[in-house]
Formats: structure tokens, C-alpha cells, sequence
């Protein structure tokens, strides 16, 4: 009798089935960047005053730079603890949509400047030393963390960290501005959101297997280290935003951000912001942007086991 050392995958019987919803949803988020005619918003980013001008490329810029890490070592780490072979599919799927989402990033930094200040965006990025420091922090977790701090390190990155770069063009969206390059934004968000909610609902299950005193090492173990990624966050919003009036704001949203990153973890909001702390305009682009009761403003009540099922 030959030994079993592979078993073959049943989609039908699953030992979570929200694995087989959330992947069903997946394969109706998949995009391709170069079909969004971003150059058609080059005349109107010409028409920015210059701050606005070098916020909006940078925070692209710093948004491809994170993108790169979650594209290659961050959802790939995750996997590695994938309980199910249909678990490791879904990170398989939303791996995919990270790698078309850089692309995107990239795609829009090209699409409205020249060869010239397109690799000097690159270079801004790769030279900034909070999105190295950010990196840095987040990589050695992916490589040397346990399955439940590499999906608390994701978790924050794509929920919170991700939108401080989404502010810029999500701000000119909702001044009627640049409607092409937010489309980009509005895509990548579908995808981003749910790289925030799967992990989340995963570290869930593994958190309330454990014992009350290695939950609470844990939980100041993700205070402590969401503490170190926000401060060095505010740091780098403020070179990225530079020249304009929007650091405060953009805090803001930071800090709602992480109150969302909380929450799909489980534990309760970090920060007294709420959608009522959003400057009126970002909110308006981020309303038009996103699809808000599947993927970024939900409530506690809101959990993948929600989604509708394709049979």
C-alpha cells in the first residue's frame, strides 16, 4: 500500500468555509492597472501646485515601496502557517492581487511624470529612512515571528499603514481631481482591505486558542509594536507631506486607520477617532472609493463569514 504523504484538495468539504467564500470573492477583484487611462489626469497634475504635485508622487511612491515587501516575503511568510491547503489558495489569491496592485502604484508614478522624475521618485523612496525603518521592522517579524505576530504585522501594514499613502489621491478625489489615478486607489483598496480582514478573521481563530496570560503577552506584544510603526509612520507623513496642509488630517486618518486594524483583530479601537475625526473631503473620496460594507468602514458585527457564497 503506497503512503499517503499528499492528499488531494475537496473544495466541497472544507474544514472552514469561509476559505471557499472569501476565494470566490477574490476572483471578483482581480484588475489590470494599464486599463485605468491614467494619463489622461498628466494635463490636470500639471495644474497642481508643485507640493501637491511631489505629495501625490511620493505617497505612490512609498506605497509601492511597502507593496514590495507584502509582494514578496510578507503574504508569502503568512502562508507558510496556512492550517488548510484551501487557507494557503486564499493567500495564494491575495499575494496576486498585492503583485497587480505595486504594479498599479508604479503604473501611476510612470503615467504622469517623465523617465527623469519617475526614478527620482523611486529614489525618494528606497532613501527614506521611516519606510526603511517601517520595512525593516516588519520583514524581521515575517522571517522570525510566530503565525499569530506575522498576521498582526500584516494586518497593520495593509489596514492602517497603506492609507497613509491612500490619503493624497483619495483627498484630490474628493475635490473632484484626478478621478483616473483614484481609480487605481479605488481598485488596490479592494484588495488591500481584504489582505486586512482574512488575516484578521485567521488571527482571530488562533488567538482564543490560547491560554488568558499568552493572550495578554501578546496583545502588549501588538501594542507595543503598533506603538513603534505608528510613531515612525507620523514621521515619515510628515516628509511625504511636506509643503502641504494636510498632516494633521492625514494623522487623523492614521489613527482611524489603526482603529480598524484593532478591530479586525478583535480587540477594541485604540484611538477616540471615528469617521467623524475625517476631514469631510477624504471621507467623500473614500466613500466614492470603496465599496464600504464589504471592505474598509464595517463594524464589529461585520465578519467574512458574511459573504454571499458562489454555489
Amino acid at each position: 500500500m503506497t503512503e499517503k504523504y499528499y492528499k488531494a484538495i475537496n473544495w466541497n468539504d472544507m474544514e472552514d468555509r469561509v476559505d471557499k467564500s472569501a476565494w470566490s470573492r477574490l476572483n471578483d477583484i482581480i484588475w489590470e492597472p494599464r486599463n485605468v487611462p491614467v494619463r489622461e489626469d498628466k494635463k490636470e497634475f500639471l495644474q497642481l501646485d508643485k507640493p501637491v504635485q511631489d505629495a501625490l508622487l511620493h505617497a505612490f511612491g512609498a506605497l509601492s515601496f511597502s507593496s514590495g515587501l507584502q509582494m514578496k516575503n510578507g503574504l508569502e511568510q503568512i502562508k507558510v502557517d496556512a492550517i488548510t491547503p484551501e487557507e494557503a489558495a486564499v493567500l495564494n489569491a491575495l499575494q496576486y492581487l498585492e503583485s497587480i496592485a505595486n504594479k498599479g502604484y508604479s503604473y501611476v508614478i510612470n503615467e504622469l511624470t517623465d523617465s527623469n522624475t519617475a526614478k527620482d521618485v523611486i529614489n525618494w523612496a528606497d532613501d527614506n529612512p521611516y519606510l526603511q525603518k517601517k520595512i525593516r521592522i516588519l520583514n524581521k517579524i515575517y522571517q522570525g515571528g510566530d503565525a499569530l505576530q506575522k498576521k498582526a504585522a500584516n494586518v497593520i501594514l495593509e489596514t492602517a499603514l497603506y492609507h497613509s499613502g491612500f490619503y493624497a489621491p483619495l483627498y484630490l478625489f474628493g475635490q473632484g481631481k484626478m478621478v483616473r489615478t483614484a481609480e487605481i486607489v479605488k481598485l488596490a483598496l479592494r484588495g488591500t482591505s481584504f489582505s486586512g480582514i482574512y488575516p484578521g478573521y485567521k488571527f482571530r481563530l488562533g488567538y482564543q486558542k490560547l491560554g488568558k496570560t499568552e493572550q495578554a503577552e501578546l496583545k502588549e506584544w501588538i501594542d507595543n509594536l503598533y506603538d513603534v510603526l505608528i510613531d515612525n509612520e507620523k514621521k515619515h507623513i510628515e516628509l511625504m507631506y511636506k509643503g502641504t496642509d494636510w498632516i494633521d488630517d492625514v494623522t487623523h486618518y492614521l489613527y482611524y486607520s489603526v482603529n480598524k486594524a484593532y478591530l479586525n483583530l478583535g480587540f477594541s479601537a485604540k484611538y477616540p477617532d471615528t469617521s467623524d475625526s475625517i476631514n469631510p473631503i477624504i471621507e467623500k473620496g473614500v466613500i466614492k472609493n470603496a465599496v464600504l460594507e464589504d471592505f474598509f468602514f464595517y463594524t464589529n458585527d461585520h465578519s467574512l463569514t458574511k459573504f454571499k457564497e458562489i454555489k
